[in-house]
């Protein structure tokens, strides 16, 4: 699989810059349906900003954060999932090339599609990019009381490093700072 995905990412170097995140289209099979994964473009922000108004009944990120955050594509890379011709589901990923951390800093799936691994997959791609890359973990914070998404992201291989008390935004949820190490025991950071 690992072989199969250095296909999928690849870098691209600028001068003496951060390397480009990039990310090659493809077509999956997620529970014996069919999609397409890719990297988001500026005409996917509005139905992004939907797909989070439809799950928390407003949208945490606006139009003009994820328009910030697509514009940095040295550290920035944001993946999304298609189902003929319509986006029901997103990841956002962030790279802190000093830390060799990604961290998931969005995701989302239509409710009508939630449950059915789409989440999954996308984590899991985040998690394989992050191999890939040779970066040493994967981060990301969740709300408290999400047990589903605690769960999930337990089954993946994430481990509680702290409580961020108050830290969401729209209600002062606590946020539960969760980390999957990448290093093989033995190796050091």
């Amino acid at each position: 699989m690992l072989e199969k995905f250095k296909h999928w990412c690849r870098f691209k170097f600028e001068g003496n810059r951060w390397p480009l995140l990039d990310f090659a289209r493809r077509v999956v099979m997620i529970n014996g349906h069919q999609y397409v994964v890719r990297m988001a473009a500026e005409d996917d922000i509005q139905k992004m900003v939907d797909i989070e108004r439809a799950i928390y009944g407003e949208e945490p990120w606006s139009y003009a954060a994820f328009q910030i955050e697509l514009r940095r594509p040295h550290d920035r890379l944001y993946l999304v999932i298609v189902d003929d011709g319509l986006v029901i589901g997103f990841i956002g990923m962030s790279v802190d090339w000093f830390k060799l951390d990604l961290h998931i800093t969005n995701l989302g799936v239509t409710p009508g599609y939630q449950k059915k691994g789409i989440g999954t997959y996308l984590v899991g791609t985040a998690i394989n990019y992050a191999r890939h890359t040779q970066l040493h973990s994967v981060s990301l914070e969740v709300r408290v009381h999400n047990l589903v998404a605690r769960k999930l992201y337990e089954h993946l291989g994430f481990r509680e490093r702290q409580i961020k008390h108050r830290y969401y935004l729209d209600n002062h949820e606590d946020a539960v700072d969760m980390e999957a190490d990448l290093l093989k025991k033995g190796e050091s950071k």
